[in-house]
């Protein structure tokens, strides 16, 4: 048996107790479980179905990539095993044509990396002016990133369901939840780093991550409402080019809140509610980018 603290998941076991023979002929007998509705602990209580028997890879592989070595290796989450409404946003995301530089403009993500790193270009300026976004008595430039949505918010999750998100070398989030939403992540261009988290705590608390893997071009990561909600993500300093991020997001059907913000640690250790917002829509934002690339100096 496993006791933890957080995600119910091996990573998170703190506490290992070897069951006699006659407690588990006793767990084994158990059919049904009543739990009073007076009980303060009824909103925090889960009970899974299956047993927690194997560690779960944060990185998910298409049906048609997988081989038996993989299955076997447990290094991969075959796409199949998304939960429904993760599958859906999945198979939106995923395909070879769903890429930054396209016929239209096939020098976007230098565009992007130009403006960026250009004063006076729109994702200088916005970079700048966001760098209190966090933390409103400190301003922290690295603690940003760019937030272009592509459609509308249609009430089905928090924020907008797809957002290319920009994150500069060396810029990162802080540690923060995703309402219990379902998500997939897929990095278009560079990479990026995720820290997973038992919990939403500070790093002033002393907590570490107990998983972390940094995703290239083209790998797709996922989120469900009781697995890989916490995280911080990075864009190393020691990486060569901005990475840029499709993130997807949606309330699970059984989800009757709709938690309509994404919670965060802040510098002095609080939690704090962040209203996933738009800076631009993907739209318009692709033109500013051309527009910008077509009258660059160089």
């Amino acid at each position: 048996m496993h006791a933890g603290i957080g995600e119910v998941r091996l990573d998170t076991v703190i506490y290992n107790y070897n069951l006699k023979h006659s407690d588990k002929l006793f767990l084994e007998s158990i059919l049904s479980v009543e739990i009073s509705k007076k009980s303060k602990f009824i909103k925090q209580l889960k009970l899974l179905r299956d047993p927690v028997i194997s560690t779960i890879p944060m990185l998910v592989k298409d049906t048609n990539d997988l081989t038996m070595n993989d299955i076997a290796s447990g290094l991969y989450l075959p796409s199949a095993n998304l939960s429904m409404i993760a599958h859906k946003l999945y198979n939106c995301i995923s395909g070879k044509k769903f890429v930054i530089n396209d016929d239209d403009f096939p020098d976007f993500s230098k565009a992007i990396e130009y403006s960026i790193i250009t004063e006076g270009c729109w994702c200088n300026k916005t970079l700048q002016n966001k760098s209190t976004e966090f933390n409103k008595d400190k301003p922290n430039i690295s603690e940003t990133y760019l937030r272009i949505t592509i459609g509308e918010n249609n009430g089905e999750s928090p924020g907008i369901p797809y957002v290319m998100e920009i994150w500069p070398i060396g810029h990162y989030s802080p540690i923060h939840s995703h309402s219990a939403a379902n998500a997939v992540i897929r990095v278009l261009h560079g990479k990026i780093n995720v820290d997973l988290y038992p919990y939403l705590c500070g790093e002033k608390d002393g907590v570490k991550p107990f998983a972390t893997q940094q995703f290239s071009k083209d790998d797709i990561t996922w989120i469900s409402p009781t697995l890989n909600q916490t995280h911080k993500l990075t864009n190393l300093p020691e990486n060569k080019d901005t990475c840029i991020t499709i993130q997807c997001y949606m309330y699970d059907l059984e989800d009757t809140l709709h938690y309509d913000y994404f919670d965060y640690i802040n510098a002095k250790g609080k939690i704090n509610k962040y209203e996933p917002d738009s800076d631009m829509d993907f739209v318009k934002f692709k033109q500013l980018m051309k527009d910008e690339w077509q009258k660059k100096d160089f």
